[in-house]
């Protein structure tokens, strides 16, 4: 009986161990070094291929980023305490990005659909001096309640001490406004449609504005050979669909189109080589895609095999705000498909 106790007892200890480690585990802050995009848990969901899973309660999945764009960047992520550090040396001037973090959630518009939405802070640094940018990805315009967004706060290192950037309660507001982050930036954004006599088409105009002035900057489109009801991540791993960017001006900065390239790992292509050097051309061309799950990436009509497509395209469609508008289209097109089916199917009363 005796032994039976101790037993249970040596039992007892080695589970109260492996909880202990368990939790030490989760309690651990990854620690992110280098050049590279680096994902991880959201708790609220994604603002992804699949829009469904924007909404809260759709855990556990890698989307969040930060992307270190400088080899000596540095970040910490600390999912139990929700703290986010960046750190770089100090020697950079002021118009080189150190990185940038991406955190997903989700709101309710003013027709009362919860919608995915993303925070984006962008961070550079001047000697002890950071500066950020702040941008928000949303499928359609206007403010939104009941926001969903895991609260992290986000600080830099500065000397042995920390900075707090934005505090959770401040990303909350901001992707509740998104107007107050582009009144800061002193510009807006402009999305129409291609066509304007097919507005329902998944083919987007994208424009800057400052003032009452804007320009057209880059047209984007995607389709595929699957019906819209069938879900973007599967259509991207093995379908056959088409990301087509195209310049309508020669203006976009060269840093912007490199750190696109930079995020969607997209910078290794020999075929971009052109790209990554110059920036895009009026006219120029660029796609990406599929054919039953081959991928392949296509500059001004000149193609490569591209294995990469599938994790490329996700990654577009989920992280960048072109990218959530055209899979936002999609969903809300086969939505409205599906309603309509389900009404005509209705015995008359």
């Amino acid at each position: 009986m005796q032994n039976l106790s101790l037993a249970s007892f040596g039992r007892s200890l080695v589970c109260l161990a492996v909880l202990a480690l368990t939790a030490q585990a989760q309690a651990t802050p990854a620690e992110f070094s280098g050049r590279g995009v680096y994902h991880f848990a959201s708790q609220s969901g994604c603002a992804s291929a699949a829009p469904d899973s924007a909404a809260p309660g759709s855990t556990g999945q890698d989307c969040n980023r930060v992307a270190l764009d400088v080899s000596d960047a540095r970040a910490s992520v600390d999912p139990h305490t929700h703290a986010i550090v960046i750190d770089a040396d100090s020697t950079h001037d002021s118009k080189t990005v150190i990185g940038d973090i991406l955190l997903h959630g989700s709101g309710i518009a003013s027709d009362g659909r919860r919608v995915p939405l993303s925070l984006q802070v962008l961070l550079r640094r001047s000697g002890s001096v950071w500066k950020t940018d702040t941008y928000v990805h949303a499928p359609v315009r206007g403010k939104f309640r009941d926001i969903s967004l895991d609260p992290y706060q986000i600080s830099v290192r500065e000397g042995s001490g920390e900075r707090l950037l934005f505090s959770p309660e401040q990303a909350r507001n901001v992707l509740a406004q998104p107007s107050i982050a582009a009144r800061l930036a002193s510009y807006f954004v402009v999305v129409r449609p291609s066509d304007a006599q097919n507005p329902a088409a998944d083919d987007i105009t994208i424009g800057l504005g400052v003032g009452r002035v804007s320009k057209s900057l880059m047209r984007a489109s995607f389709s595929s050979k699957q019906p819209g009801t069938a879900a973007l991540d599967e259509v991207l791993e093995q379908g056959t669909w088409n990301l087509d960017l195209q310049a309508l001006s020669g203006q976009i900065p060269l840093w912007v189109v490199r750190r696109q390239l930079f995020v969607f790992g997209l910078e290794d292509s020999p075929l971009l080589k052109d790209v990554r050097q110059r920036g895009l051309n009026k006219h120029d061309s660029l796609e990406l895609g599929a054919v039953n799950g081959q991928g392949y990436l296509r500059y001004n009509g000149q193609e490569e095999r591209f294995p990469g497509a599938a994790a490329s395209g996700t990654a577009f469609m989920r992280d960048s705000f072109i990218g959530l508008i055209l899979a936002w289209h999609r969903h809300s097109h086969a939505a409205k498909a599906a309603t309509e089916r389900a009404r005509a199917a209705q015995p008359a009363q």
